[in-house]
């Protein structure tokens, strides 16, 4: 195999047909960019482990370029991925994976698509031949792909979703090969689809437009705009798993979702994908409470806003995730429970209303049993924070600890903690006035305080008694304990009992059904009505 030599640009031709060339690869001048003072790239951000591996595969003939996500980031400034992409040009894949082994451990996923996978414990990066894939069935796993290491490098990039993802950066000369004009997109923050035939291959690629828009504030060029949209009716083919990696991305890794939201309700996904989400733009609200508009466009500047509050908490992925899909799903019951009369609009009972859709669209996007478990709590009392703050503030109504222990009984497994955060989010996303019933969100503060006393801010309450309690009274263990223990419960949330009066009244009690009984006769005695 001839060694690839290094970049040098050749003599005997024009500024327009000026090559650039490594060995038996050559790349026109047309497709260097060059890289603007203010992308400031820094071969110290690329790993170690990077920059040794891609000098070896050139001292044995090859040339390795950092491809995709990873360019892209390191011009913008971020910082570098633990998951890079690698495309050798002029080298077997044989020889790339002995040299790569010397590193670290090589997976054989991804083999048949010519794609090496390594791992060291922290870093992975995909190494890949140039390639084409062309579609031959369906589905993301219905492609057939032709693997060249000599391919041209424009045909080789061409299979990239955008042109932001289609640039490829040579680490050790630091050359910008950019054929599609990415660096010129992503100065300008346009987003741009490669090819219109490779990109309707895969519809995923535009759930992935959606999220960059999002993450990088994009605006859609209008070419794009028509490609993107004839690949929309095919987003149902898509598996769920796929579709929540881009939601993921979405919600988590973007400080204006509202973006990435509006675009994709102008291309029309959420229509095809998630129809109550739709609804939400045809649900009018009460301009004294939501002078902002609509419930979409109040639901969109909550998304800002919990954005900023998730990345102020430094959350971690699974309870920034639980928060911003509650967000998203808080005002799902409106549509079902508007009502106008005259000048007024309000939509009583639209939290339990929203659980139904809540689901449906958890479901949509394939999250797990635990998140959902810990959204459908949080939507359903989504209100609670400002409820109690202003029955007690400015009704004169007393907010007992018993209410506030039973709010967090009613969220578990999600907590008092994150339902203050997502409520947050929605006192923020009320436009440009702030109720002077709850300035700052003092609703916020004064309930996490109150949880806090009462060490239930983050967990469930504890039980007032325990099984050891009425076995010490010489009772047998037995499923009646539960019930037992879950009736004490109520009598101290709902009647504010304390241990030692709940134990006394059990001690007169000749056995563990007598006990039950007992303490069911005390709630219904004592009971009325009190808020929460």
């Amino acid at each position: 195999m001839q060694a690839l030599e290094k970049p040098r640009v050749q003599a005997g031709f024009t500024n327009e047909e000026r090559i650039i060339g490594f060995g038996r690869m050559k790349i026109p001048n047309s497709y260097i960019s060059k890289i603007p003072r203010f992308f400031t790239p820094s071969v110290s951000t690329i790993p170690q482990t990077v920059m040794e591996i891609a000098k070896e595969i050139e001292e044995l003939g090859g040339k390795a370029f950092l491809v995709g996500g990873s360019v892209r980031d390191m011009l913008l400034g971020k910082k570098p991925t633990k998951d890079i992409d690698i495309e050798v040009y002029g080298m077997q894949p044989e020889l790339i994976q002995e040299i790569v082994e010397k590193h670290g451990k090589v997976m054989d996923v991804g083999k048949s698509f010519g794609v090496l996978k390594y791992y060291d414990g922290t870093l992975e990066i995909d190494f890949s031949l140039p390639r084409k894939d062309s579609k031959i069935g369906e589905g993301h796993r219905g492609f057939a792909v032709d693997t060249d290491p000599f391919m041209d490098i424009k045909e080789a990039a061409r299979r990239r979703d955008f042109t932001i993802n289609a640039m490829l950066y040579d680490p050790l000369t630091e050359v910008l090969i950019d054929p599609f004009h990415g660096l010129a997109d992503l100065e300008n923050r346009v987003l741009r689809v490669v090819d219109k035939d490779t990109f309707a291959e895969d519809p995923l690629r535009v759930l992935r437009g959606i999220q960059f828009i999002a993450r990088f504030e994009l605006t859609i060029d209008a070419d794009s705009i028509h490609v993107m949209e004839q690949v929309v009716p095919q987003l149902s083919e898509l598996p769920k798993e796929r579709i929540q990696e881009e939601w993921k991305k979405l919600l988590l890794k973007a400080m204006k979702p509202s973006m990435g939201l509006e675009a994709a309700f102008e291309l029309g996904i959420i229509e095809k994908l998630h129809p109550d989400l739709a609804e939400l733009n045809e649900t009018e609200q009460d301009s004294l409470w939501h002078p902002e508009g609509n419930v979409w466009l109040h639901t969109l500047l909550c998304m800002n806003a919990g954005a900023q509050i998730i990345h102020r908490e430094n959350l971690r992925v699974r309870e920034a995730f639980v928060i911003m899909l509650s967000i998203l799903c808080h005002d799902l019951g409106k549509p079902k429970t508007t009502i106008k009369k005259g000048d007024r609009i309000s939509t009583p009972e639209h939290e339990p209303a929203g659980e139904k859709p809540t689901r449906a669209f958890l479901s949509q996007i394939g999250t797990d049993n635990e998140t959902k478990e810990k959204v459908i709590p949080l939507v359903k009392n989504h209100l609670a924070p400002f409820s109690f703050y202003q029955a007690e503030s400015r009704n004169g109504e007393k907010i007992t600890d018993g209410a506030i222990r039973r709010l967090a009984r009613r969220l578990y497994p999600a907590t008092i903690y994150e339902l203050i955060l997502v409520a947050e989010a929605d006192y923020m996303g009320k436009g440009t006035r702030l109720h002077d019933q709850d300035k700052n969100f003092k609703s916020g503060s004064w309930l996490i305080k109150r949880s806090q006393e009462l060490k239930v801010d983050r967990d469930k309450p504890e039980n007032i008694i325990a099984g050891k309690d009425l076995i010490a009274m010489g009772f047998s263990p037995g499923k009646i304990f539960g019930r037992i223990i879950q009736t004490a419960n109520r009598l101290r949330d709902e009647h504010e009992f304390s241990k030692k009066k709940i134990l006394d009244l059990i001690k007169k009690q000749n056995s563990a059904k007598d006990a039950l009984i007992c303490l069911l006769q005390e709630i219904n005695e004592n009971s009325g009505r009190e808020i929460g």
